[in-house]
């Protein structure tokens, strides 16, 4: 699958929310917030899929 970089933005209190599950878990917090991107992009293409949802259209 095609990979892209990209730059997210996160409220402090998130922020400090993954710093802390980087350091328990003991990696990047990158990895954590493209871990929970790739996620988000899953389910909204299964409820794109399943007819529950208008399609993904750049914002």
């Amino acid at each position: 699958m095609p990979t892209i970089t990209i730059q997210a933005e996160l409220s402090e209190e998130h922020l400090r929310a993954y710093e802390g599950e980087a350091r328990r878990q003991g990696v990047p917090v990158a990895l954590l917030v493209q871990q929970t991107v790739n996620h988000l992009l899953r389910e909204l293409e299964d409820e794109e899929k399943d007819g529950g949802c208008c399609p993904m259209l750049p914002a």
